[in-house]
């Protein structure tokens, strides 16, 4: 196994996530690559602009998300992981980042892809989708789904852990 994809929303399943796939690369010594898209909210609510969006807005959001992937990047280093983070903004509809996420996947080839579930449930799956639903359905390779009840305890680095 040549390299790891870990899919990060920087939510609280996060930190399991980086551990799972933490653990996995060194189980196979691979190379890990971590991934966050950014689907910052739509410009539009039905036929009205929103006056809550900006660039300056969408900027911010994304240095926060380069900042938060940077600081996981620098754990994953010191901690001896040869590790690659990408932080791509998803243009889809309804900030869904799923197809984005296929096209990365479709570009870095990775042997196996670890995403986390927030455990929305069966019928939320169903009514709306889920990434994780999703990616496991249409990705080449296999795919661990961390649950979301699957947290570290607070505090614990996930690198280190």
């Amino acid at each position: 196994m040549k390299s790891v994809l870990a899919l990060l929303d920087f939510s609280g399943v996060t930190d399991a996530v980086v551990k799972t796939a933490v653990d996995m690369v060194r189980a196979f010594q691979s190379k890990l690559i971590l991934l966050h898209v950014a689907t910052p909210d739509a410009d539009y609510e039905g036929d009205e602009m929103r006056t809550d969006i900006s660039r300056t807005g969408v900027a911010g959001e994304m240095h926060r998300y380069h900042r938060e992937l940077q600081k996981i990047t620098t754990d994953c280093t010191g901690a001896g992981i040869d590790v690659t983070a990408l932080l791509v903004r998803g243009t889809s509809a309804r900030g869904n980042p799923v197809q984005k996420i296929l096209e990365e996947v479709d570009r870095v080839r990775p042997d196996l892809i670890v995403v986390g579930s927030h455990g929305h449930g069966r019928i939320h799956d169903i009514l709306l989708g889920s990434v994780s639903s999703a990616v496991i359905r249409k990705a080449p390779c296999p795919v661990v789904v961390v649950p979301a009840l699957k947290h570290l305890p607070v505090g614990t680095d996930p690198v280190k852990h």
